[in-house]
C-alpha cells in the first residue's frame, strides 16, 4: 500500500558525536527541492540520480557551513518509496545540527522515531518484520544476533510466514467457493486433503514458535547473577569470563561492597553477568547494603551462577542458599577444583553443577555451555537447532500472532475431524489468516506500528 504522508521530513541519521562524516537524509516530495535550498552544486551540468555531487553547503545569506556532498534517488526506486536525498557533510554535532536547521527553513519537517523506515513499510518496500529488523541490526550485541536479524531483514521470516499463509488462503477460496457456488458443482476438497493441508501448516508454526525462547535471548540477552559466600571465587570468575580483570579480588572476605556489571558474549548470547557481595550475616553497615542489593536482584535475573567453594568443609550455609532459590535457573560453579580437584558432592547431586577453576580456567568452556542451555532451553550448537537464524521468533508480538494461527488452525482441524459445518473451518481459517498477516503487517493496526516505530532512532 502506497503512503499518503504528504510532508517532506528530515533528521540526522548518523550516529550523535563526531565523526569523519555525518549524513542528513530526507524523504518526501520536497526532499530534492529542499535540498538545493541549502546546497550549492559546485558544477553547471544537470544533477544525475544516484550519483555523489560535490558542492557547499551555505546559510541565507551565503556564507559557506561546510563543503559535502550530495546523492538523491528518486521515488519509487529509493528505499523509502519517496524522493530520498542525503547531504554528506562533515561529521560535527554542531554543524549538522545547523544545517539540519537550514534544510527545515527550507520545507521539510524533523523526522519522528522511525519515521523513515515506517514510510518504507506502508509504501511497499519492507514488509513489517523487515522493518522490525532494522531496529535489531542496530542494537545487535553479537555476531549471531546480527546474523539473525540480518536474515529477517532479507524476508527470510517474512517469506515462510507467506508460505504458510498462502497455503491457508488457497484453502479458505476454495472453502468458500464450495458455500457460496454450490450449485456450479465446484468439485469440494477431499477431507482428508484439508486435513492434511492444515497439519503441514500446523507443524510448520509451532516450529517457529518453538525459537522463541532462543530468539528473544539472542536479541535481548539474559541477565546472570553471580552469587555466593565470601570467597567462593565469584569475583574471579567474572573476571575470567570478561578475559579481563574487571572485579578486584583478595583474600580478604568482603571485598565486593557493590553490584558489578559487564555485558559478555557466550555462545553468542549477550550475557549480563552481575558479581555481588559475598551472602553472609555482617556487622559492616557498607558489605550489609551489598549483600542487601545481591537478594534484590535475584528477582530479575534470568539465571543464577551460585559459586561454591569446593575446597570448604562446611557447605550447609551453601546448601541453604541454594534451597532459597529453588523458583530460579541456578547452575552451580564448584570452583576452586585446582585446590580440591573435581570433589564429589553428594548433596549437590539434585543441582545442575559444573566443575571449574576460576584461577585456572578448567571447566569454564563446560559453564559456557550450560550458560546458554540455561537461556534458550536446548545443548549448545553451532546453529541454532529449530529454525535458520533469519526464522528465529524474537519478538512477543510475533509469538502472540503466530499463537492466534495456530488455534485457528487447530480449532479448524477440530472442526472437520467432528464433522462440523465448512462454514465454521473456514471462520478459523480466516481467523489463522489475520495472525499470519499481522507479523508481515498486511493486517496490522495503526497504534500497533506506532508502537513498533517508536523504539526506533530518529534519522531511521
Amino acid at each position: 500500500m502506497m503512503s499518503d504522508v504528504q510532508e517532506t521530513i528530515a533528521a540526522i541519521s548518523t550516529a550523535w558525536g563526531e565523526g569523519g562524516v555525518g549524513i542528513i537524509r530526507l524523504s518526501g516530495p520536497l526532499a530534492i527541492e529542499a535540498a538545493l535550498g541549502v546546497f550549492h552544486p559546485a558544477s553547471k551540468a544537470p544533477l544525475k540520480e544516484r550519483y555523489l555531487h560535490s558542492g557547499l553547503v551555505k546559510d541565507p545569506s551565503g556564507a559557506a557551513l561546510d563543503s559535502a556532498l550530495m546523492v538523491f534517488m528518486k521515488g519509487p526506486r529509493s528505499a523509502t518509496g519517496e524522493d530520498v536525498v542525503e547531504l554528506h557533510c562533515h561529521g560535527g554535532p554542531l554543524l549538522l545540527k545547523r544545517v539540519l536547521g537550514e534544510v527545515l527553513a527550507c520545507g521539510a519537517r524533523l523526522a519522528l522515531p522511525g519515521e523513515f523506515t515506517k514510510r518504507a513499510f506502508l509504501n511497499g518496500k519492507l514488509d513489517l518484520s523487515q522493518a522490525e529488523a532494522v531496529i535489531d541490526i542496530i542494537r545487535a550485541q553479537t555476531e549471531t544476533a546480527l546474523s539473525s536479524a540480518s536474515g529477517r531483514l532479507q524476508g527470510t521470516l517474512g517469506r515462510r510466514v507467506k508460505q504458510v499463509k498462502d497455503g491457508l488462503f488457497d484453502l479458505l477460496v476454495h472453502l468458500e467457493a464450495e458455500l457460496d457456488f454450490p450449485e456450479d458443482e465446484i468439485d469440494g476438497l477431499p477431507r482428508e486433503g484439508v486435513l492434511e493441508a492444515l497439519s503441514g501448516a500446523g507443524v510448520v508454526v509451532k516450529r517457529l514458535l518453538l525459537t522463541f525462547d532462543e530468539g528473544r535471548v539472542i536479541r535481548d540477552g539474559i541477565r546472570a547473577l553471580i552469587l555466593g559466600r565470601p570467597n567462593a571465587g565469584k569475583s574471579s570468575l567474572l573476571n575470567i569470563l570478561l578475559m579481563e580483570e574487571r572485579a578486584i579480588v583478595t583474600h580478604v572476605p568482603g571485598t565486593t561492597r557493590d553490584v558489578i556489571e559487564e555485558v559478555v558474549n557466550i555462545r553468542g548470547l549477550p550475557v549480563r553477568l552481575m558479581d555481588t557481595a559475598g551472602l553472609r550475616e555482617t556487622g559492616d553497615f557498607v558489605e550489609k547494603m551489598g549483600v542487601l542489593a545481591a537478594r534484590s536482584r535475584i528477582k530479575d535475573a534470568g539465571i543464577v551462577l551460585y559459586v561454591i567453594d569446593a575446597s570448604a568443609d562446611d557447605l550447609g550455609e551453601d546448601l541453604a542458599n541454594l534451597e532459597g532459590l529453588r523458583d530460579k535457573k541456578v547452575i552451580v560453579a564448584v570452583n576452586k577444583t585446582d585446590i580440591a580437584g573435581a570433589r564429589e558432592i553428594p548433596a549437590l547431586c539434585r543441582f545442575n553443577a559444573v566443575h571449574i577453576s576460576a584461577l585456572t580456567g578448567e571447566g569454564i568452556e563446560a559453564l559456557k555451555d550450560e550458560i546458554y542451555a540455561g537461556a534458550v532451553g536446548h545443548p549448545y550448537m553451532s546453529t541454532p537447532l529449530t529454525a535458520p537464524s533469519g526464522e528465529l521468533i524474537v519478538s512477543l508480538r510475533h509469538k502472540q500472532a503466530l499463537e492466534r494461527a495456530l488455534d485457528g488452525i487447530e480449532r479448524a482441524s477440530k472442526a472437520l475431524d467432528i464433522g462440523l459445518p465448512r462454514e465454521l473451518v473456514a471462520t478459523d481459517l480466516r481467523s489463522s489468516i489475520e495472525g499470519l498477516g499481522e507479523i508481515t503487517g498486511e493486517t496490522t493496526t495503526e497504534d500497533i506500528l506506532d508502537k513498533i516505530f517508536e523504539n526506533f532512532c530518529i534519522g531511521k
